[in-house]
Formats: structure tokens, C-alpha cells, sequence
């Protein structure tokens, strides 16, 4: 165990490496998140703030470079190790909430437990218990087509907490979402941040989502530069 839960080490990602019209979107990118710190990930729009995080999260696979997430290099996993990995250690949480329509409330927080071999009943009592306590408890049967936006997220959010991730990653989770309700989003990320100890990592256009960060992490054209 190490107190710094991600270490990025001269993170290199370019696309169509080789040819006329490659983009190198990451620059050597070195970075360390501490375990229990909520941070923002912030620049202009092509800075690489997306690329980073779907790296860091295992969605994507870097150039060249390291990334270590609780001691453990995933830049060497394949794909079967990194699959495992994500599934076990990272939560997601997406703009677009990315939740299935055919599926209620309940049965959407599910699917990382049942993808994990749990059983349906105990699956079902961790749903439950977990979507109450984000304000839904009388939701748990809904389609995602019969929730508020706001509400639709808070399930997105508690499918992203219910497997105990040691990382939340975000990517404009708010930016859908009216300022009344991206208010109690992130009152949420900032009471699990502080009960649970979780590490957040957060990208996001909004200087006053940053501002209810630990920290600012600044990108310009595939670099760090500044916090």
C-alpha cells in the first residue's frame, strides 16, 4: 500500500502513430493522485483531459509510459487482466449516464455485482441498499426513461460506488445536468470522497466544480501545466 493510489509516469498517447495525420494527444504526462484526494481534471477543449482519464481507467492503452493504480502497473496488462482490474478497482461515472433502458434503477446498479460471479439475491440486497442512500429508495423499479436527469445519474453514480472501486473517475458527470442538481451531484462525490475515503478524479470544463476539488490539474496540449 502506498499513500499515492495513481502514478503516471511519462505518458506518451498518440494516435495513428506512424502516419501523415497522427495526433500525439499526450506529452509525457508524469502525475501522482493520493489515496482519499477528490481531483479535477481541467483546460481546453483537445487538451488531452479525456484521453488521460480513459487511460488511467484502463479504457484506453498508452504509447508509452506507466500508469499505476494501487502499486499495480496496468500498462502491462492485456486484455483479459485489464478487463478483471477494471472491472474489481475503477468506477465510472459518464455525462451521457450510459445506463440501459431496458433495465430498472435496480437491475442497472447490478451489473457490475453480477459481472463480478455475486450472487442475485446479494447482488439485489447491495442495489437496494445503495440506491436508498442516494435518495432513491422509491425508484428502485423505474426505467432510466421514467427518471429525472438528476436521478438518472444518481444511478449511474451508485452502479460506479457499489463494488467499493478504489478509484471514481468522472467525465463531465455533471454536464448534462442543471445547476440546481449539479449541486447535489457533487455534494454527493464530496460526502462519498470524505465518509469513504474514495479517490475521485474528475474531469471537467467547470471552474466551480474545480473549485470543490482537492486539487486542479491543468492541461495544455497533452502536458501538465500547473495545478
Amino acid at each position: 500500500m502506498t499513500d499515492d493510489i495513481l502514478i503516471l509516469e511519462d505518458l506518451h498517447k498518440i494516435y495513428g502513430e506512424g502516419t501523415p495525420n497522427s495526433v500525439h494527444a499526450l506529452r509525457g504526462i508524469n502525475l501522482k493522485i493520493k489515496r482519499g484526494e477528490m481531483v479535477a481534471i481541467m483546460g481546453p477543449s483537445g487538451c488531452g483531459k479525456t484521453t488521460m482519464l480513459n487511460i488511467c481507467g484502463g479504457l484506453d492503452i498508452p504509447t508509452s509510459g506507466s500508469v499505476k493504480i494501487n502499486g499495480v502497473d496496468i500498462s502491462t496488462y492485456n486484455d483479459t487482466q485489464m478487463t478483471n482490474f477494471r472491472r474489481d478497482n475503477i468506477g465510472y461515472v459518464f455525462q451521457l449516464f450510459n445506463l440501459f433502458d431496458y433495465m430498472n434503477a435496480q437491475e442497472n446498479v447490478m451489473i457490475p455485482l453480477l459481472a463480478q460471479g455475486m450472487s442475485y439475491s446479494e447482488a439485489t440486497r447491495r442495489a437496494t441498499m445503495i440506491l436508498r442512500e442516494v435518495g432513491l429508495g422509491d425508484r428502485l423499479y423505474q426505467a432510466p426513461s421514467e427518471l429525472s436527469g438528476g436521478q438518472q445519474q444518481r444511478v449511474a453514480v451508485s452502479r460506479a460506488l457499489v463494488t467499493h472501486p478504489v478509484l471514481i473517475m468522472g467525465d463531465e458527470p455533471t454536464g448534462d445536468l442543471d445547476s440546481i442538481t449539479s449541486e447535489d451531484i457533487m455534494d454527493m462525490f464530496r460526502r462519498i470522497n470524505t465518509d469513504n475515503n474514495q479517490t475521485l478524479i474528475l474531469v471537467t470544463h467547470s471552474k466551480w466544480i474545480g473549485d470543490q476539488c482537492d486539487r486542479i490539474i491543468y492541461l495544455r496540449d497533452g502536458r501538465v501545466v500547473g495545478e
